[in-house]
């Protein structure tokens, strides 16, 4: 089964699959910035088919992360490693969104004081996150 979905303007749409019922929140600096602040809401996806590709735009915000988004409305897309294909896309995208819950909360060091931990949601801190990353970079999976 798969999801749909798409930006304000409609310029770039989504069909995403495995049908996503759980989604992370990424508190790090860059994603609340991103936001306008609070956390990234992330879905996993294993394929992804775009309609409307040539309207998405690129941010290269660090060494090895790409932010997508609508170049005509804005809309936050998805979050990839540069050079790989996209395996997150913001849940805010999905048209029918009743199923999703989070799962994972990462950089929760970053939370804002405002914001409660969600409740049965895995957590991990900064240092644990770029581990990962770090080990991901070199080949490996921690």
């Amino acid at each position: 089964m798969s999801a749909t979905g798409g930006c304000l303007c409609g310029a770039v749409r989504v069909t995403v699959s495995p049908l996503p019922d759980r989604m992370g929140a990424c508190h790090c600096g860059q994603c609340r910035r991103w936001t306008g602040g609070g956390p990234l809401y992330a879905v996993p996806v294993r394929s992804i088919e775009i309609e409307g590709e040539d309207a998405t735009r690129s941010y290269r915000a660090s060494d090895w992360g790409e932010r997508v988004f609508c170049g005509t409305c804005g809309t936050t897309l998805w979050w990839k490693m540069q050079g790989k294909p996209v395996h997150h896309v913001a849940a805010g995208l999905l048209d029918d969104q009743s199923a999703l819950h989070v799962a994972d909360e990462i950089f929760v060091d970053m939370r804002p004081g405002w914001m409660p931990p969600f409740s049965g949601a895995t957590q991990s801190t900064e240092a644990e996150e770029m581990a990962k990353l770090a080990a991901d970079l070199e080949g490996e999976t921690p």
